[in-house]
């Protein structure tokens, strides 16, 4: 698995570079905005670990960039008390966001997270698109198709949709969804599904702002309906 890590402390660029490879993972390193974007680009890495204040290109661009081209998955670094970076950098289309500071025992545990519901998702999903009523999901491909549009989905919105529609009619708790989707062990924070449940629903609904598919359970979690009519 090739990860990059970019972020304009070198110093912790250096160390948590040694520390991977330590684990046997390969290791690209950038140290701001402009160098993550070409480094990225020549070595299309699984895994990008990317901090948002940096020089040249901040975060969020890189983040935005990246999503325009590939699917590789990206992980953000904030600091603990900037909630709204971390609100703005999943609106960006970051699949994981990690606070600062942090251990490299934490940062391991996430990046197994990763590994994981990457290989959970091409087993599960890996011999055909699944349909209910007029939705129709292409995991492998990270694509939705409803009514005949078809939407390019991130690797995290392509995940939690195929959580919710194999589990149809289903009320699945947030912490549910953190566990299957982002496979965290511990409780996770329930502004990651927020955030990625309103991009679903931007993608996948009709209106967004009246969902007839991805619903919210209050006090609960979400289920996923399947209309039978055009009325609904």
């Amino acid at each position: 698995m090739k990860i990059m890590v970019a972020d304009d402390d070198r110093d912790m660029v250096d160390l948590l570079s040694y520390w991977l490879k330590g684990h046997g993972y390969d290791v690209i390193r950038a140290f701001d905005g402009e160098q993550a974007i070409k480094r990225w680009r020549e070595t299309l890495p699984d895994l990008v670990i990317l901090d948002i204040q940096m020089p040249k290109l901040d975060g969020f661009e890189v983040c935005r960039q990246m999503r325009m081209e590939t699917n590789s998955m990206v992980m953000i670094l904030t600091a603990r008390d900037r909630e709204d970076d971390e609100v703005r950098g999943l609106e960006m289309g970051a699949d994981d966001y990690l606070r600062k500071p942090f251990s490299p025992r934490q940062l391991l545990a996430r990046i197994k997270a990763v590994m994981r519901r990457s290989s959970n998702v091409r087993g599960a999903s890996g011999t055909s698109a699944v349909t209910v009523g007029p939705v129709t999901l292409d995991a492998m491909r990270h694509e939705v198709v409803r009514d005949g549009i078809k939407v390019r989905l991130t690797p995290t919105e392509s995940r939690l949709l195929h959580l919710l529609i194999t589990h149809t009619g289903q009320v699945l708790t947030t912490d549910m969804i953190i566990e299957r989707v982002w496979g965290y062990d511990e409780a996770g924070d329930s502004g990651l599904v927020k955030t990625h449940i309103r991009h679903l629903r931007q993608k996948v609904e009709p209106d967004p702002n009246s969902p007839q598919y991805i619903m919210t359970v209050p006090g609960v979690g979400y289920t996923f309906t399947a209309p039978f009519s055009n009325d609904l």
